[in-house]
């Protein structure tokens, strides 16, 4: 019997530092125009970031992200959105949760069951 089960709430905390101590989260370092650039673990970046993009605000979003002067650099770099979607993609496959860009666009309707 669990502990939610058994009338005790679910210990967030103890789950979280447990999943910790399986696995480790690797930073993903990648290249661009010759620089080299390290993202955080995807699975450490802040909750906050995800509801600012989904907001339209990428800026503030990936600042939170991409930690310290990173994103900026990008940026002057000349980093597109396009190149920002590739990247984080390959740093979704990177962390073993899939692709973590654009989602793919809805079904036409002529290409769903009636």
């Amino acid at each position: 019997m669990t502990a939610a089960a058994a009338g005790q709430p679910f210990d967030l905390d103890a789950a979280i530092a447990a999943a910790a101590s399986e696995t480790e989260a690797v930073p993903f370092d990648f290249i661009y125009k010759g620089e080299k650039y390290t993202v955080p673990p995807a699975t450490a970046w802040p909750l906050r970031a995800q509801a600012l993009i989904a907001a339209g605000e990428a800026d503030e979003g990936m600042q939170l992200i991409l930690e310290g002067t990173t994103y900026r650099d990008l940026s002057n770099a000349g980093m597109t959105m396009g190149e920002l979607t590739v990247l984080l993609d390959a740093v979704g496959k990177h962390a073993g949760i899939g692709g973590l860009g654009n989602s793919s666009e809805p079904a036409g309707p002529g290409s769903t069951q009636t």
